[in-house]
C-alpha cells in the first residue's frame, strides 16, 4: 500500500514538473492551444504595440524566471524565452514607458509607490548564473517613464552577515 502511495506521489510530482516552463517546453510554430496544453494558463497576457500577442509565465510570485511566449497574428509561436536576464535589463533604457517594461519582462514580483518622491518601483527577482539577484525598475510616477533599473544581489540570499561580518 505504501509503495502505491509513493508511486502516486511521484507521478503527481512528474505531472507538475511537465507543466513548468523551461527550455524546450515550447517550440517555434506551436499554436496557442498547444502552449496552453503544455504550460497551462499564463500569468499575464498582453497585446504589444507591435500587434504581437505575448503570454508570460512567471514562476511564482517571488520566482526567478519569467518565460515569454510571442505569437504572430495567426496564433503561432514566434519566440519563447526566459526574459529576466542581465542583458535584457541593461538594454532597457531610461525614458521607456511602463508598457515597454511590461512588454519586455512581464509582471513584477512587487510594485511600490513613493508619493513624497513621486516615484514608483517595480521589483523583479532573477538569476545571474548562480547568483540570486534583484532588478529594481524605478519610474517617475507623474510621467510613467523609466528613470533607471538597478541590478543588485538579492539580500535574502546574500552570504554577507547583516552585521557586516563583525563578531562580538
Amino acid at each position: 500500500m505504501r509503495q502505491i502511495a509513493i508511486l502516486i506521489g511521484a507521478l503527481a510530482f512528474a505531472g507538475c514538473a511537465a507543466l513548468a516552463p523551461g527550455p524546450g517546453s515550447v517550440r517555434i510554430g506551436d499554436t496557442e492551444a498547444q502552449v496552453r496544453a503544455t504550460l497551462g494558463v499564463p500569468t499575464m497576457e498582453r497585446k504589444m504595440a507591435t500587434g504581437t500577442t505575448a503570454w508570460y509565465y512567471a514562476t511564482g510570485p517571488s520566482g526567478f524566471y519569467t518565460w515569454r511566449v510571442l505569437f504572430n497574428s495567426a496564433g503561432a509561436v514566434t519566440e519563447y524565452a526566459q526574459v529576466l536576464t542581465a542583458a535584457n535589463f541593461q538594454a532597457m533604457s531610461a525614458g521607456a514607458s511602463r508598457d515597454a517594461v511590461l512588454d519586455q519582462f512581464g509582471p513584477p514580483m512587487e510594485r511600490m509607490s513613493f508619493p513624497r518622491t513621486a516615484t514608483e518601483a517595480w521589483t523583479y527577482r532573477w538569476m545571474d548564473g548562480t547568483l540570486e539577484m534583484i532588478a529594481e525598475a524605478l519610474f517617475d510616477a507623474r510621467t510613467g517613464s523609466l528613470k533607471s533599473i538597478a541590478l543588485v544581489r538579492d539580500p535574502a540570499f546574500s552570504s554577507t552577515p547583516s552585521d557586516g561580518g563583525s563578531s562580538r
